[in-house]
């Protein structure tokens, strides 16, 4: 019965599957194998490390898989490109060791056993042998001429995603640092740049035409390259329909000595990333793609000392109409009212998510901005979170201060008002931020 079914009815049973059912189903036999290939790998996540390319050249050179993949998750995580001494490495052991500790007592798990020397010695060489091909691949830039390579088999190929800092995409439960005893991390400086650039490369040296593109944490860095260059792979972006980017403006950690919690200051690179972004570069980008349906600009932080690392007018044309807007989020900008407004009614016909995350606005009011949104718009879904600042419009005119947290944080019961609110729920019929609620 099996090797009598025809290919349209297994590959319709795998499309009702899970990932993970799929991956069962294609052991019963080759005809099985053939028709959940279609399916199993339309997703890659993977990470620069010998032992994940392979996997991606062998999927390339699968005759169905290759022509099936949709989807390639590029995790940005490097182990420390500062080798370590077998002493190092041993510290480095005994701290984790430590740490798992203490996570097995609070989750009331067992406690992996500790390694004998021996054991750790053949760690430290899997370590080595890692840190070598790392560095290796690095240097002679066997990344860009491999991932080139690869791209080429992927006729599929609709979506990139580059993640950094576990944003928009969590690696897997497992990586193949694990051998190596070594957990991977955001080492590669500036934040993300590498990785995105050599999969954008191969995309664009292989006319590749993507739908989706995401990214972050990625360095505003990323975007100092001359307007020529830029202008240049334009055509290569026209058929995006979801734009994404989570842009880093920096971080420095510093702590007193051992044993005392780390300081962490971000946003110390705002006042050179909004220098950048004045010049118009992602603004005049995005306004280039005209079908989009998802936009997705957040600057991953802003700083006291510095402010805001962008305005709404540096990121998006406010007089532009993107025909297919469907979802709009918008994170650690400045902005005045009236012009998110008029934006915003530009698009009422399509818009249906909006997200205003850690928004400033300068000298104007959000309960006056927040009434004027829920009578304009037919929102399906709305988020205003994080910390929400403006200025009363009348007498007192004093700062406006909320911190509605983010869903990822914790609950907060006025976040949850005001987004019902904006959906236009009856039963928050009026403005739930006031004067009383304000955190000033």
């Amino acid at each position: 019965m099996m090797h009598t079914m025809i290919p349209e009815i297994l590959y319709s049973i795998c499309s009702y599957l899970e990932i993970q059912d799929v991956r069962r189903f294609r052991l019963c036999c080759r005809a099985f194998a053939d028709a959940a290939a279609c399916f199993v790998h339309r997703e890659i996540v993977f990470y620069l490390h010998e032992q994940d390319f392979e996997m991606l050249r062998s999927i390339s050179l699968h005759p169905i898989a290759s022509k099936n993949v949709r989807s390639l998750v590029y995790i940005s995580h490097t182990i420390n490109p500062n080798k370590k001494s077998l002493d190092q490495f041993r510290e480095y052991y005994e701290e984790q060791h430590r740490i798992d500790k203490i996570l097995a007592k609070e989750l009331d798990k067992p406690l992996p056993p500790r390694l004998r020397e021996i054991q750790l010695l053949e760690f430290y060489k899997t370590y080595e042998y890692t840190f070598e091909q790392q560095q290796r691949i690095l240097q002679n830039n066997e990344d860009f001429s491999f991932l080139k390579e690869v791209l080429s088999c992927f006729t599929a190929l609709q979506e990139l995603v580059m993640s950094c800092g576990f944003w928009f995409r969590q690696g897997g439960t497992r990586t193949p640092f694990e051998g190596a005893l070594t957990r991977p991390s955001t080492y590669l400086e500036p934040e993300g740049c590498r990785h995105f650039e050599s999969i954008l490369n191969a995309a664009f040296d292989n006319n590749i035409k993507l739908k989706t593109l995401v990214a972050g944490e990625l360095s505003w860095k990323f975007f100092q390259k001359p307007p020529a260059e830029l202008k240049r792979t334009i055509p290569f972006y026209s058929d995006l329909t979801s734009l994404q980017l989570c842009i880093d403006v920096g971080m420095e950690e510093s702590n007193s000595g051992p044993g005392t919690l780390w300081d962490v200051t971000t946003g110390t690179e705002v006042p050179q990333c909004r220098k950048l972004m004045k010049t118009g570069l992602l603004r005049d980008f995005i306004k280039s793609l005209t079908q989009l349906r998802t936009l997705y600009i957040v600057f991953n932080g802003h700083s006291e000392e510095h402010g805001y690392a962008a305005n709404l007018e540096d990121i998006m044309e406010l007089k532009h109409t993107w025909e297919h807007l469907e979802s709009l989020t918008l994170g650690n900008i400045t902005c005045e009212r009236q012009g998110l407004m008029s934006m915003l009614k530009r698009h009422k016909s399509t818009l249906s998510d909006l997200c205003l995350r850690d928004i400033r606005l300068r000298t104007t009011s959000w309960r006056v901005l927040l009434p004027k949104i829920r009578n304009t718009m037919n929102l399906y879904d709305a988020c205003i979170c994080g910390e929400v600042r403006g200025w009363r419009e009348n007498p007192p005119l004093e700062e406006e201060y909320w911190d509605l947290a983010t869903p990822d944080q914790f609950d907060e019961p006025l976040r949850d008002d005001v987004n019902d609110y904006l959906v236009k729920d009856d039963r928050v019929p009026r403005c739930p931020l006031t004067r009383s609620n304000g955190d000033l």
